[in-house]
């Protein structure tokens, strides 16, 4: 039997707490924009976040009201959409996490709003790269994965952590659906195909960013220069493992800091071996089947099996950094060990 579950619905943002397991909110889109900070030129058009229009020298940011857990992992799930382009069409917009006491908002063009900032980890969405003098502009789009080595680290719009270009459209005035996935140590990103992510990386948001409990502002950032485009988020979902979000602020008054709670220690598994039963606790928000954040030893070359006595053991495929198995809920309990090469 799954557990009860309660809904709150407050003026355009659903939260869905189930006691203990998570937090969640859902604009399906954002007619009412109710307990959301809006920074500089952010504005609701159109039922929609429009970060910048499409006009020279804008930045715009627009932020949860509350923070989020995000140390344990999260999943947040977004459409965008690019319009009406200016010269070369500029320069992106990123899901950005904050660690700081209040959201901050830095500088517009390349900086696209989350650069040269400390404390911050930022999933860019960038259509606009310059090039050397004789070659000024590179038409490509890119998503990338930029954070410092540590919270006080200021942030490079150009220095990445996990980039790709190969195959990524967004700038062709259609909506486009991100999805943002993390578990402890390892961070991937979905563009449109949402089972298979374009990139995953190895990251952790407790190293490179200093949390508050577990907790940090989650929004997004957007920036234009001499080029321009509309950049709008159309819709946006996130879920993380903490139920203790407030859904009664009210975003027309100044938004208090969250009141302290404390967050129970991530749970650690034995190197090789985990055993799993059907729980949701146990795995990413909104999912069901049983996941793994693998160890630092074990890499995409190791083969997973599972087991559901100890004795009679079957080979599962590692298809990413963060282990799925898909059927470990067609089973009352389960076993994985990762055998050495």
């Amino acid at each position: 039997m799954k557990p009860s579950c309660l809904i709150l619905a407050v003026t355009g943002c659903v939260l869905s707490a189930v006691s203990g397991q998570a937090a969640s909110f859902d604009y399906e889109n954002f007619a009412s924009p109710s307990l959301l900070l809006f920074q500089h030129n952010a504005v609701v058009f159109q039922n929609r976040l429009r970060l910048t229009p499409a006009e020279r020298g804008k930045r715009g940011g627009v932020w949860f009201a509350a923070k989020q857990n995000i140390q344990d992992g999260f999943q947040t799930t977004f459409q965008f959409q690019f319009t009406d382009k200016g010269g070369f069409g500029a320069d992106g917009l990123a899901f950005v996490l904050q660690g700081s006491e209040k959201p901050r908002l830095s500088g517009g063009g390349s900086a696209m709003g989350f650069a040269h900032l400390t404390n911050t980890l930022a999933v860019k969405f960038d259509p606009y790269h310059l090039g050397k003098s004789t070659v000024p502009y590179r038409p490509y789009d890119e998503i990338a994965v930029v954070a410092g080595r540590s919270p006080v680290d200021r942030l490079s719009p150009y220095d990445s952590i996990a980039s790709v270009t190969n195959k990524v459209l967004f700038v062709d005035q259609k909506i486009h659906t991100a999805k943002i996935v993390y578990a402890p140590g390892n961070l991937q990103v979905f563009l449109d195909d949402l089972e298979n992510p374009i990139i995953a990386v190895t990251v952790d948001v407790a190293t490179v960013m200093d949390l508050d409990l577990g907790r940090a502002w989650v929004g997004f950032t957007a920036a234009t220069g001499a080029d321009y485009y509309n950049q709008d988020v159309v819709s946006w979902s996130f879920a993380s493992p903490d139920a203790t979000t407030d859904c009664s602020v009210d975003s027309t008054t100044p938004v208090p800091l969250p009141k302290e709670t404390t967050v129970p220690p991530a749970t650690t598994s034995p190197a090789y071996v985990a055993a799993a039963d059907s729980s949701p606790a146990k795995s990413l928000p909104a999912d069901p089947a049983f996941g793994f954040a693998l160890p630092g030893d074990i890499g995409l070359t190791h083969q997973i099996e599972s087991s559901t006595d100890l004795v009679h053991w079957t080979s599962l495929t590692n298809a990413a950094f963060y282990f799925r198995d898909r059927e470990s809920t067609n089973f009352p309990r389960r076993f994985y060990r990762f055998p050495r090469n």
